[in-house]
């Protein structure tokens, strides 16, 4: 009896090494033709807006502010709603100053929400990159950047969403 429980004993210790290096599962294959597509950007959302008003000061001082209202156009140059901007001067130089900018775009669709800082006056049209800070309805959720061009009379939004 002994020398049994030994031997099974043995073929337990035998069969150990074997059960421990056994192969993982396999996972699954990552594509048939191997090749990993990236992830689309998600289309650009373009407005233009013509300046209705503006209380923008031609020499700004720390601390000044303003504000703007525009007549929002979608990318077919339709009607699309209004914004409103809302500026105030943060630094002043000879050569710059630097307005920290609040916007925010309405649409039938919703809001959204915009932030930049931007220099004032510049040569004209301004391009300046801001953040989309959030929005409304069909908006809601969304983030990314947006770039504003800002000339005399009209302003170009180019809004990229993240992800």
């Amino acid at each position: 009896m002994t020398t049994l429980v030994m031997a099974l004993s043995f073929c337990s210790i035998a069969l150990l090494p074997a059960a421990a290096a056994a192969p993982e599962p396999l996972s699954p294959s990552p594509s048939v033709s191997g090749v990993v597509k990236p992830e689309r950007k998600p289309a650009p959302i373009i407005f233009y807006a013509a300046k209705y008003a503006t209380t923008q000061p031609s020499d700004p001082k720390v601390g000044d502010s303003w504000v703007s209202y525009l007549s929002l156009f979608d990318e077919k140059k339709q009607r699309a709603g209004d914004a409103s901007v809302q500026c105030s001067a943060v630094h002043v130089s000879a050569r710059r100053s630097l307005a920290q900018c609040t916007r925010v775009l309405r649409t039938e669709r919703g809001l959204i929400t915009l932030i930049g800082l931007e220099t004032v006056p510049a040569a004209v049209p301004v391009s300046s990159l801001a953040a989309v800070t959030g929005g409304t309805g069909h908006y809601t959720g969304l983030t990314g950047t947006v770039r504003v061009t800002d000339g005399p009379r009209h302003v170009a939004f180019r809004v990229q969403p993240a992800g």
